[in-house]
């Protein structure tokens, strides 16, 4: 039974996410088409994108949280440093965008000097740090230790290259914005990678569901 309903909670995160994910590649692609690779985005981009990573935090830590409900016997401890490590990009990104949507949102639109580095983006944010240390840093890690619970199928080896290739292109945002060095490979991962790894998810959970049911 436990792995039933982790199984159901896996489809309708990875069914959620993957929503969201097509959401925020058309506002990336809208965005870098206006007004380049920039990080100084025009506030109702800010916002979506504020809202959509927000719902997006939590659905992230029940999607892994089922992946290692539904592998379990040996593998449990990969699956457990997944999900431990998704819950500190949980914990660093949501500070960012509740501060967003709360403290920015209701200053706007003359935010006081002294808010200037709670601002969710832009150089010589401090919020801006917490979002990539956990997007770029901690999120690559819970990819890398839940990448070798998917074997054996087409299926779950092509989830397992998506989420290499995923902490591949994250890490790298983390290393561009630690040594100002620019690799814009962010916003591929948490887009098309995300958005590809989330739909073949929600296959997968099909399947195990079926199997248990």
């Amino acid at each position: 039974m436990k792995k039933n309903i982790a199984s159901q909670l896996g489809f309708w995160a990875s069914v959620i996410t993957a929503v969201f994910a097509g959401i925020y590649i058309p506002l990336i692609i809208y965005t870098i088409s206006t007004i380049g690779l920039s990080s100084n985005f025009p506030p109702f981009v800010q916002l979506v994108g504020g809202i959509i990573t927000f719902l997006t935090v939590p659905l992230l830590v029940i999607l892994f949280t089922a992946i290692r409900y539904v592998n379990e016997g040996d593998n449990k401890i990969l699956g457990s440093l997944g999900v431990n490590f998704i819950i500190l990009f949980a914990a660093s990104v949501s500070i960012n965008r509740f501060v967003q949507l709360t403290v920015i949102q209701q200053s706007l639109p003359d935010v006081p000097a002294d808010l200037a580095r709670f601002l969710p983006y832009g150089p010589g944010s401090v919020m801006f740090a917490l979002e990539i240390l956990g997007w770029g840093f901690f999120s690559s890690l819970a990819a890398v230790f839940v990448a070798p619970l998917f074997s054996s199928t087409r299926l779950n080896k092509a989830i397992r290259w998506l989420f290499i290739l995923y902490a591949i292109f994250s890490f790298l945002s983390a290393f561009s914005f630690a040594t100002n060095i620019f690799i814009p490979t962010g916003p591929i991962a948490w887009g098309p990678i995300l958005l590809v790894i989330t739909i073949l998810l929600s296959v997968y959970f099909r399947k195990i569901e079926k199997q248990v049911t």
